[in-house]
């Protein structure tokens, strides 16, 4: 049976899985990320987590691919990371020296956005395979990743797009984002501003069901429709999971938009696989290649 180990890296945890070619999990493990993404300590859990996970599994995988997905941007060409919001400790390291140093890990790595490699196995579970798809991922921000005839769509220097900055909201006291810019879709619907998804609309206000966020993530999937006509989009991530409630309201909120530029019969779905499964899965598919 043909294997692969895939390792998703997150701002607070690491999860690890031995993935068969057909995306099954034979074997997993996870450990808290530690703390800033300190280099040595980092290398040295995604090492354990590879070991346990393959013994978690009864074998070894039976190829040399490995799969790390990880938030930030890089140098795709050297592995050096550049910047890491949730990883500050990892910026300037050489990530492919970090990790195939490793004993448990001694062969050639192959390096994800964290998003994209879960866009990537979402999409491999979706049968018949839309040929273009858009993937969300809405947790404490937004990422994004987008798959047109089979082939990953690379933005921002190799990685993922930032979706989460496209601007939904123009007005002068749009809600401020991290990133500096005023309107962003992660300054409303990010996860920490929970409250934006069920707040009611003001009396008399013309706002969808399910408060501000559904509005304001309604008019990035319109954007987003416009770019890539995709046939699927779907929503994943820990908001989504928390509250699966919102695809039908995102549903019926999208329902009322008007545009002849959108697909038809584009469909607004739920992700099939969890945040805690889908980057280690798609990591490990990516890496059988």
């Amino acid at each position: 049976m043909q294997t692969a180990l895939g390792i998703d890296i997150g701002g607070t945890r690491c999860r690890a899985a031995l993935v068969a070619a057909d995306g099954s999990i034979l074997g997993r493990a996870d450990a808290p990320t530690p703390d800033s993404g300190a280099p040595h300590r980092l290398g040295k859990v995604v090492a354990r987590l590879a070991d346990e996970a393959s013994e978690d599994g009864d074998q070894r995988p039976t190829t040399d691919a490995v799969g790390l997905a990880l938030p930030g941007i890089w140098d795709r060409d050297t592995g050096v990371m550049q910047r890491a919001v949730n990883l500050p400790a990892m910026d300037g390291v050489n990530l492919r020296e970090l990790f195939e140093a490793e004993s448990a890990l001694s062969r050639p790595v192959r390096l994800e956005t964290d998003v994209i490699a879960a866009g990537w196995a979402v999409h491999r579970r979706i049968a018949p395979r839309p040929a273009r798809f858009v993937y969300l991922s809405l947790g404490t921000g937004v990422g994004g990743c987008v798959i047109l005839d089979g082939e990953i769509l690379r933005h921002t220097r190799g990685g993922a797009g930032h979706f989460g900055h496209l601007i939904v909201d123009t007005a002068s006291d749009a809600s401020l984002c991290r990133c500096g810019a005023r309107g962003c879709l992660e300054a409303i619907v990010g996860g920490g501003l929970a409250g934006n998804w069920h707040r009611a609309d003001p009396p008399g206000g013309a706002g969808p069901p399910g408060g501000p966020a559904v509005r304001a993530l309604s008019i990035a999937l319109l954007q987003l429709a416009h770019l890539y006509a995709p046939e699927c989009v779907v929503l994943g991530g820990g908001v989504i999971e928390h509250n699966p409630e919102l695809i039908e309201q995102m549903r019926a909120a999208f329902s009322e938009i008007a545009s002849s530029l959108v697909p038809e019969a584009m469909r607004i779905d739920a992700a099939s696989l969890s945040t805690d499964q889908a980057g280690a899965v798609g990591a490990a598919l990516l890496a059988m290649g």
